[in-house]
């Protein structure tokens, strides 16, 4: 008899759309599980390796406002370059998706119809931000404060860049419209929220239970397990997203981050579906031996480590928790930290002018912070 093969996700943080990727991102998820990927298959593994554009959410909201483009027309189009950009990296994707696949979508909304049914979903009228300039509610990255907690003054409405702590707009200190500049105003509306808390004790176990979690991801889980989880926010007020399947939440879409971690599944049904095996993909995603990696920047740790497990706990389906993540510190540029929305770094189109492609691919990897 044959040895069994050990089953491995790797599993890279899907870019956003709203610009060409830079080599910080490229390193921290792409090309980092790239790498892992092929040496696994040369081991004999049963690999299956995924990302794919993130199309929803403020980021390209915002983009598409700036360049009087609708957000599908911007994040379609910057989908097929970052795709052909990938392929002459020479990244071995099993397969590369989109948030707005059909599978993604249908996946989220029976995730979420289960996530609801299991009674981790509740609804609160609240008080957010809204700028009465451009008539909106500003979500996310459509706002920008000092955070309360590390006094960044370009922190967004829903994560501090520089400490990494996960935000509420309300919580930012002086906060701007991102769009006109101007000072926003508090207004009443409804939203549905996960309730992290009921999972903290649960988290709390997987995380010190877990030896493979490097120790930087570990540190700021525990940091954050220690200042008490709060409820986030499943819902968002604006149209370009995938409309929540809530009852009475018809006119809300769900929150980017809520539904993008959820990409790793449903590229890898998709992937699976178009092998003709359907329900291989359970293979990996409900078998507790497989070992799921997912490749991700030092700012992406608390969304893998403590909000994607509580999602895949809360379904109740029984799914592999994440084995571990590895997770990169910040590529540095002249001392500065890259930057897509700062123009801070050197973008992958522009590296490949200058070198050759196998140049960058190793220098990246010796150099990987």
């Amino acid at each position: 008899m044959s040895e069994r093969k050990e089953k491995w996700l790797v599993l890279a943080a899907w870019p956003y759309v709203h610009g060409v990727p830079h080599l910080g991102n490229l390193i921290g998820s792409i090309l980092s599980a790239d790498v892992a990927a092929r040496y696994l298959r040369m081991k004999g593994a049963d690999v299956v390796f995924v990302s794919g554009s993130d199309m929803h959410g403020t980021p390209i909201e915002v983009e598409a406002l700036k360049r009087g483009v609708s957000p599908k027309d911007l994040a379609e189009s910057n989908h097929k370059t970052i795709q052909s950009l990938f392929e002459r990296w020479n990244i071995s994707f099993d397969n590369y998706s989109t948030t707005e696949s059909d599978v993604h979508k249908q996946f989220v909304h029976e995730f979420y119809d289960k996530v609801y049914k299991n009674g981790y979903v509740f609804e609160e009228v609240v008080q957010l931000y809204y700028c009465p300039n451009d008539g909106l509610f500003l979500p996310d990255r459509f706002v920008t404060g000092t955070c309360p907690y590390c006094g960044y003054e370009k922190a967004y409405g829903d994560q501090c860049e520089n400490c990494g702590r996960l935000l509420e707009p309300t919580l930012l200190l002086n906060p701007r419209c991102s769009i006109c500049g101007g000072t926003p105003v508090l207004r009443t509306t409804k939203h549905w929220f996960f309730d992290l808390p009921k999972l903290q004790s649960a988290l709390e176990e997987y995380i010190k239970g877990n030896e493979n979690l490097p120790s930087n991801a570990k540190n700021m889980s525990l940091q954050i397990l220690k200042d008490g989880l709060r409820p986030r926010a499943l819902t968002r007020d604006n149209k370009w997203g995938i409309p929540a399947p809530f009852p009475g939440a018809e006119d809300k879409t769900i929150y980017v981050w809520m539904e993008a971690v959820l990409g790793y599944i449903s590229a890898t049904i998709e992937y699976f579906r178009r092998r003709g095996e359907p329900e291989r993909w359970k293979d990996f995603w409900l078998d507790p031996s497989t070992r799921s990696v997912y490749f991700i920047g030092k700012d992406n740790i608390p969304f893998h480590t403590l909000i994607l497990p509580a999602l895949l706990m809360a379904s109740g389906e029984g799914y592999v928790l994440p084995w571990t993540v590895a997770s990169t510190e910040y590529l540095l540029f002249k001392g500065l930290k890259f930057s897509k929305s700062k123009r801070v770094g050197v973008w992958i189109d522009e590296a490949l002018e200058v070198f050759p492609v196998d140049y960058w691919r190793f220098a990246l990897i010796a150099l990987r912070p």
